[in-house]
């Protein structure tokens, strides 16, 4: 799944005020569907639920129904879809993948699955189904009625929602809500990504985010194990320095994931698993052998398993 709200986002309400403000919204009742769901928009970025920051994303297909699809098929099947597919991505017909190859697919199935994400949100926010999404629209959909909706809990993202409208006519086309649903994947957003999540976090205002910062009221909601996860993962993935805060440079890393960063680390785990003769390329074998990792590794245990049976 790809690209990263490379702005990724705009940023943050805390959970704590939405399970109070959204309490009576049925949709928004369950504490990690408010996480990973409304957190600015439900911004995947700094969701700890981002598929592309959750081991590797979606491997090389670039379609969720084909993923789904590809579950009932058996291996012989499986297998010559997969065959046309490397044929496809062997650019220079040598009859091998190389990373440079594999690369280029990763970030093509992340632009794809993430633009389908994006335009099945759409569908469901144009309320009136006139191809467009009001900001109206979308806090109707997203946040219920307007009884249970606060301006200011959500200026960041409207702040986003009017950039993403580059033509300023007041709605966005389903182009323009791209920018807005994953604005972390484009350059002109990622400034107001940065600036929402400085806004949410940074509560003393001085341009750095200290750990009981990028805590603050999630600490009352969770156990003691999840706060020490989060304290490692400050420490020793956000904290590049290692000056014990996070400076905008540091933040802007966490919100808006680099693609081709994270597709790299992908290819290379992908080669790591499938090139059994340890040469650096992947045969067409090599990748047929391990099909189901390349299908889509967070269903690699389901391919595996049936595979024996």
């Amino acid at each position: 799944m790809n690209y990263f709200p490379v702005t990724f986002l705009l940023m943050v309400v805390a959970e704590t005020l939405l399970a109070a403000v959204m309490s009576g919204v049925n949709h928004l009742t369950d504490g990690q569907e408010i996480e990973e769901n409304l957190i600015i928009s439900r911004r995947r970025a700094i969701s700890e639920h981002d598929h592309r920051t959750d081991s590797a994303y979606a491997g090389i297909l670039s379609d969720e129904e084909d993923i789904e699809e590809m579950k009932h098929l058996e291996p012989s099947e499986i297998k010559a879809r997969m065959s046309i597919i490397l044929e496809s991505m062997d650019i220079n017909k040598n009859g091998f993948i190389d990373k440079m190859e594999l690369l280029e697919k990763l970030l093509d199935s992340y632009r794809k699955l993430s633009a389908e994400e994006s335009d099945a949100e759409f569908l469901t926010s144009d309320l009136d189904e006139d191809g467009f999404v009001t900001w109206k629209e979308y806090v109707g959909d997203t946040y219920g009625s307007s009884e249970h909706f606060d301006d200011e809990m959500t200026e960041d993202e409207k702040q986003l929602f009017l950039a993403a409208d580059v033509d300023k006519d007041n709605h966005l086309n389903k182009e323009e809500f791209r920018y807005f649903y994953t604005p972390e994947d484009y350059p002109h957003m990622q400034p107001l990504v940065l600036l929402g999540v400085m806004n949410r976090f940074d509560t003393d205002k001085d341009g750095k985010i200290t750990f009981e910062e990028f805590i603050g009221d999630r600490r009352t909601e969770h156990s003691e194990e999840w706060l020490e996860e989060e304290k490692t993962k400050f420490t020793e993935e956000l904290d590049v320095n290692k000056d014990g805060v996070l400076d905008e440079n540091e933040v802007h890393s966490w919100a808006s994931p680099n693609n081709n960063q994270i597709a790299e680390s992908e290819a290379e785990n992908l080669i790591s698993k499938a090139d059994k003769n340890q040469d650096g390329v992947l045969s067409f074998d090599e990748v047929l052998d391990n099909y189901y990792t390349f299908i889509s590794p967070e269903s690699e245990g389901y391919y595996i398993f049936r595979d024996e049976l």
